[in-house]
């Protein structure tokens, strides 16, 4: 009987291995990395150039802001709620105190209210990224 355990034993950890083994190979060897990264096509709109006064202080923000999607029906609604964008994106500059951002971390946190703001305005998840296109704060 002991010898029979050992044998169901073996055969069960030879699958279980066979099985992770083959797993891994299909990812590392197999498969193709062109199917792991879709190439993903964007479409780009300028807002335009933005200046305003940050957060009661005599500091200013100016920049050029652009807004990506991959809803290619996406800068049609852009034109048509352009000023609303435009104030919301303004509000939110001005709110901000020239320290938050003036860093990487306060860039970031800057690009993801414009986003959400972008989103909800033009009632949409496509919002791929927030670019910069000029900024300085002086």
């Amino acid at each position: 009987m002991e010898t029979k355990k050992i044998i169901v034993y073996a055969l069960i950890g030879c699958i279980l291995s066979g099985l992770v083994f083959g797993t891994i190979l299909y990812f590392a060897v197999f498969r193709n990395p062109q199917e792991a990264a879709k190439e993903v096509k964007t479409y780009e709109y300028t807002m335009g150039d933005f200046t305003t006064n940050l957060s009661g202080t005599r500091v200013y923000f100016k920049g050029t802001i652009v807004i990506e999607t991959s809803d290619k029906k996406l800068p049609e609604k852009f034109l048509e709620k352009n000023s609303e964008l435009r104030d919301g994106i303004i509000q939110t500059l001005i709110s901000k105190k020239p320290e938050d951002i003036l860093d990487l971390k306060g860039q970031q946190k800057l690009r993801n209210e414009i986003k959400a703001i972008v989103s909800r305005v033009v009632n949409s998840d496509e919002i791929t990224n927030v670019y910069f296109i000029d900024y300085i704060i002086q």
